[in-house]
């Protein structure tokens, strides 16, 4: 079981405030943890309880469910992981939630008990509107009725909470106007990038006769729209692109202008030379909520060739840091990269307005002490004393 705690004891300053949080670290998720965790223990004001939380045990670690079924498998061990925090509820003034078993568990506590505080940070907002969530294709299989009463469960859980954090404006507008949860309690903040970590080089135009480097950063190599990716890079694009693929997905017989890295993770300097050396980012996902790649992608200066999926649609300006392109639609791509790799001065700039908007809105260094300090503001309220 994994569990962290820095900023004091159990018997610590009453006038410190004592947050937890479960958050996930599944995936990308890993990356927000690390850096709001970095951040946040910056703040001496504070003591905190960590439980980083995933849905599997690494081959390493034993794993005391293995003989339970698959879906109560999942579940047992996130609430197994995230015990730490929650066996300390009654003497937290307010608990952080990325996971929704644990989620589910301290809303219905809620009936019996107002404290803690329960905050809800995620971007995986209610699928109230079908038609404007990037549903996973796993969540598609499913049946009708599953998705029906997670729906009305994830209603439920967001009006229960004391305060909504989410990643996105997108994901705010999806719990307001969908679910119902009164706007004053939703703030969304995006955790943002250690800048110290991405150092910015303003990119030069490649020599004449030199290819264009393109990146694709994907887990889920078709999910994220790779298939459509390959197939727009054939034919005229073939001569005048280089495309880099990272990927856990296995490819063969690929073109000789098509590069794949399968053993590269998250904060590797090999993958930060490949944005640095990248001019144009291409995403064409198909499903996601609110991808870290993207925002890496804009740190490093890149132009960004994308889909408007989830919460994708507040980190790019269409025509100013980048373009959009159909879901599912090859040919499309192929026109957006070509405009690009034909001109050089729309996405040197792109990718330099890019790197300005990274700076202005999405510092972790900045962005961690705002939610830090939304979360004060909101013990500040319960203790019936003016916010420091």
């Amino acid at each position: 079981m994994t569990y962290e705690k820095k900023g004091g004891s159990n018997t610590s300053d009453p006038q410190k405030y004592r947050f937890g949080f479960i958050l996930s670290t599944s995936l990308g998720n890993i990356t927000r943890y690390d850096i709001f965790k970095r951040f946040a223990e910056r703040d001496p004001d504070i003591d905190f309880s960590w439980a980083p939380v995933k849905h599997y045990f690494s081959p390493k670690e034993a794993n005391p469910f293995k003989r339970f079924p698959g879906f109560i498998q999942k579940r047992a061990i996130v609430l197994y992981q995230a015990f730490p925090v929650l066996r300390k509820l009654l003497s937290l003034d307010l608990v952080m939630i990325h996971l929704y078993e644990a989620d589910v568990l301290t809303a219905l506590r809620g009936y019996f008990s107002s404290s803690p505080l329960r905050v809800i940070s995620s971007d995986d907002a209610p699928a109230s509107d079908p038609s404007r969530y990037p549903f996973h294709p796993v969540e598609l299989e499913k049946p009708a009725w599953r998705r029906a009463v997670r729906l009305k469960v994830d209603i439920w859980r967001a009006r229960r909470a004391d305060l909504l954090i989410p990643f996105s404006r997108w994901a705010g507008e999806l719990l307001v106007e969908g679910a119902g949860v009164d706007k004053d309690r939703v703030i969304p903040i995006h955790v943002g990038l250690d800048l110290s970590l991405w150092k910015y080089e303003s990119k030069c135009q490649q020599e004449t006769g030199k290819p264009t480097k393109l990146l694709f950063v994907g887990g889920e190599f078709f999910r994220k729209g790779g298939g459509d990716l390959l197939t727009a890079v054939e034919g005229p694009l073939a001569s005048l692109v280089e495309l880099h693929i990272v990927t856990k997905t296995s490819l063969k017989n690929l073109p000789s202008n098509v590069y794949v890295y399968n053993d590269l993770n998250a904060n590797d300097e090999r993958l930060a030379r490949l944005y640095r050396e990248a001019e144009i980012l291409v995403h064409p996902t198909t499903s996601d909520l609110s991808p870290w790649v993207i925002l890496e992608a804009m740190a490093s200066g890149c132009a960004v060739i994308t889909t408007r999926v989830g919460g994708i649609v507040d980190f790019i300006d269409e025509g100013d840091t980048g373009l959009f392109v159909p879901v599912g639609d090859p040919t499309a791509l192929a026109i957006a990269i070509m405009t690009l790799v034909t001109d050089p001065a729309l996405r040197l700039g792109m990718g330099a307005r890019a790197r300005k908007i990274i700076e202005e809105s999405y510092d972790a260094e900045v962005n961690v002490k705002r939610i830090l300090r939304v979360l004060k503001n909101l013990v500040d309220q319960r203790r019936k004393r003016a916010p420091p």
